[in-house]
C-alpha cells in the first residue's frame, strides 16, 4: 500500500472529502439517531440538499405531493434511501470532471459510476442481500481512483514510448504507475474512514479468484461494472447504449456467479434502464 499512499498524500487538494455525506451515512446507520439530526446535517450543505430534493421529487419515486423539506424527505423515503441519495448527490461533484488519460469526457465518469451503483443495487436485491446500501456506495465510488491517477497517467503516457499493447486500462496503469485505480481508490476510502464493506469491493472490482474478491459485495460490484461497460454508459447519449440479454450466456461463465442473476437478468436490466433514465438527469 506504500505506492498508493503516494497518490493520496495531498488528496484534499484534488478531491475534498465529502464530510457531510459520509456523516449522513454514519448517522443513518445508528438506530438512535433522530430524524431531525439527519435533516440538520444534510441542510449544512445547500448543494447537497438541492440535489437530494431534486432526486426525491423525480418521476421514479412518483410522489403526488412535492417533497419540499429535508425532514419530509427523511420521513417519506426512510434512512436507507436517504443514505443513497446523500452519497449519490455528493459523488456527482467528485466524478463530474473529465479524465483525459482514460478518454472520459466531462460527466462520463459520473454517468458510468451512477449506472454501476444503480445496477449493483438491483442485482443485490435479487440476490436477497439484506443491506444494499454498502454495495450501492461501493459501486458508486469504485472508479474514484481514476480521478487521483489521471494526471500522473497522462504524464507517463506522454513521456513514454510504448512498444507493447495492453489488454486493459488496468494493465496500462500497473505498467506505468506500479498500481491501479482500484487499489488507489481503496486507499483513499480507507483514509476517509469508510467501512470495509464499501472499501473492499472498490479495491477488488477488477479482481477475481482472491478471498476478498469472492465476497458477495465484491462480486456484485465486479458484475455491475462489467455490465455497464458492456452497455456503453460512459457514453452520454441514450441511443449509444446497447445490451442484448441473448448474448450474455456466452460470457457469463467468466463472471462471478451472483445468486439469482442469470435467471432474472431480463427483468433486472429492464428495471435498471427505467430507473437510470428517470433519475440520472436530476443530479448536478
Amino acid at each position: 500500500m506504500d505506492i498508493e499512499k503516494q497518490y493520496i498524500e495531498d488528496v484534499d487538494k484534488l478531491i475534498p472529502r465529502p464530510d457531510i455525506a459520509l456523516d449522513v451515512l454514519a448517522l443513518a446507520q445508528d438506530s438512535s439517531t433522530a430524524i431531525e439530526g439527519i435533516a440538520r446535517k444534510i441542510e449544512q450543505d445547500p448543494n447537497l440538499t438541492a440535489n437530494m430534493l431534486r432526486m426525491a421529487n423525480s418521476a421514479y419515486f412518483g410522489f403526488m405531493r412535492e417533497i419540499t423539506s429535508v425532514k419530509d424527505m427523511v420521513v417519506r423515503l426512510g434512512y436507507d434511501m436517504v443514505k443513497i441519495l446523500a452519497i449519490t448527490s455528493a459523488s456527482a461533484g467528485l466524478l463530474n470532471s473529465p479524465q483525459e488519460a482514460y478518454n472520459l469526457e466531462p460527466k462520463a465518469l459520473w454517468h458510468h459510476s451512477y449506472a454501476c451503483a444503480l445496477l449493483a443495487s438491483i442485482i443485490a436485491k435479487h440476490a436477497n442481500v439484506e443491506n444494499v446500501s454498502p454495495i450501492y456506495t461501493a459501486a458508486l465510488l469504485h472508479d474514484i481512483g481514476k480521478v487521483l491517477l489521471n494526471r500522473s497517467l497522462q504524464r507517463e503516457i506522454a513521456n513514454t514510448k510504448l512498444d507493447k499493447k495492453f489488454a486493459t486500462l488496468v494493465e496500462l496503469e500497473r505498467f506505468m504507475l506500479q498500481t491501479d485505480h482500484a487499489k488507489v481508490g481503496m486507499a483513499l476510502l480507507e483514509k476517509w474512514g469508510v467501512p470495509d464493506d464499501i472499501v473492499i469491493p472498490v479495491g477488488y472490482h477488477h479482481t477475481t479468484g482472491e478471498e476478498k474478491s469472492n465476497l458477495l459485495n465484491s462480486q456484485i460490484v465486479y458484475l455491475a461494472n462489467y455490465l455497464v461497460e458492456s452497455i456503453g454508459i460512459r457514453a452520454l447519449k441514450e441511443e449509444d447504449y446497447m445490451f442484448r440479454v441473448d448474448d450474455f450466456p456466452d460470457i457469463y461463465q467468466e463472471l462471478p456467479n451472483v445468486p439469482n442473476f442469470q435467471d432474472n437478468m431480463e427483468s433486472i436490466m429492464e428495471e435498471f434502464f427505467y430507473q437510470f433514465r428517470e433519475v440520472a438527469g436530476t443530479i448536478e
